[in-house]
This record gives C-alpha cells, structure tokens and sequence, in this order.
C-alpha cells in the first residue's frame, strides 16, 4: 500500500512492489538494531537496547522477508540498519529517502544524524550532505574524588522550579544563561548549536532531562569576592545514563583545573546511582585533552548530521 501522508497510527507503508516499512514493536527492534546498526558503536553503549519506543520505529520488508529497520519520522531518519545476507542497502535507501520527500516540511531540511563511519558513504550516494562537523561520546566509570576547591570559590549545584505556565526551569536560570554565553559564544560549541545571542543559551530545555540525582551532581561555581558565576556543569539523562548537558568555564577562569574538578564531583556524586558518565565531544574542542587525563574513552567518530537542504 502506497501512502504518502504520516501518521504515527498508520501500520505498513509500501516503499515499492518489492520493499515496505512496517511498524515495529521497540523491545524486539532494539534488540536487533543492538546486533545490527554497528558492532563498535553498539560495543560502546552495550549496556542499552536501544528499545526506548519512540513510536518511528520501522522494520524493512523485501516482500515477506525482514531485511533491517530503521527509525524514521517527517524530516528525520536514523538507525539505519540491514540484517545480513541482504546487500542491496543503497536501493532502500533511495526508497526510505522518497517517502521521507513525501512525508517531510520541505521547507525544513532532512535531517539523519550521528551518523557512523559505516554509513556516511551510503547517505551521500542517496544525495545527504555531510555537516562538517566530526563528535564523538566519551564515557568513564564513575569513582570517588577527593576534591579540594579554593578558598574564594563557592561550590553550589543548580535548583528547578515549575514557574506560573507549570513548566521547569532553574532558579537561576538567567546567570547560568550568561555564564554559558560569556563560555562559549564564537567558539565550536556556540557554531555548532546554532547559538549566538545570549537568549540562545537560555537553559530553558534541560531542566526536562535531568532528575534530582544528576541535578545534585551538577556544579555552580562562583567567584566569592564578585559573587559571579564563572563555571557550570550540568548533568543530564542520555538514554537512561548520565551524561555532561553542558560544561563551560569563563575565559578569565581558564587554566585553572575547575572544569576538571566539576567532573571530578560529577563522577563522586554519580558513584553507587549511576555506573559511568558520558560526554558528547567535538572534534577539536580544546576539552578533549582534560577529557582524556581524567579517563575518558572515546568511541566511534561520527559526523554530528547529513542532510538533504530545504527547498528554498
């Protein structure tokens, strides 16, 4: 059955005479995109299933025979994965990528990404381009720090509300806004998100994936003798682990160790809730290098996104 309009309730969606898409149930298809999407990749995330339903999981059908899956909604497709002996990948791809055409707002670009070594040829055969920029996950187990900060700094962790529209937010939102700002604006971090005023780096969405366990592992430092905010960690859920939303220290404060100790007090505070810490890290972010000495493991390079430009 040929359909060009989304809908999470439609079942089957016929790509062609010969292939279709069919909705999946997450625990079984987590199961298989664990073995099949990319065995490095999977190697570093081995502890999930990647069974979280998010209601666009599909498997792919060449008539009655199960060849992969993939998850795909409007403008976005990912976890892309094809179930050996099947080698024809390219020609699904053109399939998914036409209803996606008929699916998607063409004002707005297609987007897949994180897109692994493995598939970055493949995406560009089917007319994806490449973002320019290369990530990476860290992770590290988490551990006990004896962690000694200086006398003229005041070590806080952040609070949440729900404001008056019942919404979370933090406390002090607007000078963990203008911490980030002062941090990050110009630098890779503030191009690659797309920020550049300091409304950009409101803290307005984070508060939604964090929980009070990672909201006490997170960190406010402040100047003492000012009483300004010069460093923030702040900690987030990623697929039920914790994970680094966003770390940044002011220029002035740099060199100092205190992006350092803030994951060091992460790490403390996560051991015995959480077993590791993860970190999302770009290519050439000058962190990289505080990341490694405090032992964190990278896993596979991706690229961050390719994508299929809006119509102009």
């Amino acid at each position: 059955m040929q359909l060009a309009d989304w809908s999470e309730h439609i079942h089957e969606y016929g790509l062609s005479s010969e292939y279709l898409i069919r909705q999946a149930e997450p625990e079984e298809w987590g199961i298989y995109c664990s073995v099949y999407y990319n065995m490095r990749y999977i190697g570093f995330f081995r502890e999930e299933g990647f069974n979280a339903p998010r209601k666009n999981e599909f498997w792919i059908y060449q008539g009655k025979t199960r060849i992969g899956g993939v998850r795909m909604a409007p403008n976005r497709i990912y976890h892309l994965f094809f179930i050996p002996p099947f080698q024809d990948s390219f020609e699904v791809l053109k399939l998914l990528k036409n209803i996606l055409m008929e699916w998607s707002d063409r004002t707005q670009p297609i987007i897949s990404f994180e897109i692994l070594p493995d598939q970055v040829h493949l995406f560009a055969r089917a007319g994806f381009w490449p973002d320019e920029f290369r990530c990476r996950w860290m992770q590290r187990p988490a551990e006990h720090f004896n962690v000694n900060w200086d006398e003229n700094l005041i070590i806080k962790y952040p609070e949440i509300i729900v404001n008056e529209i019942g919404a979370k937010q933090f406390v002090n939102q607007d000078e963990i806004a203008l911490c980030d700002f002062n941090s990050f604006a110009g630098g890779f971090e503030a191009v690659r998100r797309k920020k550049s005023s300091l409304e950009d780096f409101m803290p307005d969405e984070d508060p939604n994936y964090t929980n009070e366990i990672l909201t006490k592992a997170s960190t406010l430092v402040y100047d003492k003798d000012t009483g300004q905010l010069i460093a923030n960690c702040r900690l987030c859920l990623q697929d039920n682990q914790a994970a680094v939303y966003s770390i940044g220290v002011l220029p002035a404060y740099r060199g100092r160790g205190l992006a350092t100790r803030m994951l060091q007090r992460a790490l403390s505070e996560l051991k015995g809730n959480y077993p590791l810490l993860r970190l999302y890290v770009m290519e050439g972010n000058d962190a990289e290098s505080v990341y490694f000495n405090l032992g964190f493991v990278p896993g596979v390079q991706e690229l961050q996104r390719m994508y299929i430009p809006a119509n102009s």
